[in-house]
C-alpha cells in the first residue's frame, strides 16, 4: 500500500489556479477601471457619500466603454470555462 504523493503536480495545479485567478481580478479591475473614465475626480482624495457626490465631468469615451466590454467578456468567459471544466455532464 505504497502510494506516493506527486507534489510537482499539486505546486502546478496551485501555481496554473493563482495565477488564472489573479488575472481574472485584473482584468476585471481594468474593467471598472475602464468605466471610471470620465468621473469626476474628488479634489481632496476623500471618501464621499452619494450625496456630497458632484454630477460626472464628461462623458466615458467610447473606447473606454467598448473596452470594458472587452474585460468583461473575457472574465465571463473564462468563468464558463471554469464552470465547463468542472462539470462532468458539460462534456
Amino acid at each position: 500500500m505504497g502510494s506516493t504523493i506527486d507534489w510537482s503536480a499539486i505546486g502546478e495545479v496551485f501555481g496554473v489556479g493563482f495565477v488564472a485567478a489573479v488575472g481574472i481580478v485584473v482584468v476585471y479591475t481594468l474593467g471598472l477601471r475602464l468605466l471610471g473614465v470620465g468621473q469626476p475626480q474628488d479634489p481632496r482624495g476623500e471618501a464621499t457619500t452619494s450625496d456630497q457626490e458632484a454630477p460626472r465631468s464628461g462623458r466615458t469615451p467610447p473606447a473606454a466603454i467598448a473596452g470594458a466590454g472587452l474585460c468583461f467578456a473575457v472574465v465571463a468567459a473564462a468563468v464558463l470555462f471554469g464552470i465547463w471544466l468542472t462539470v462532468p455532464q458539460f462534456h
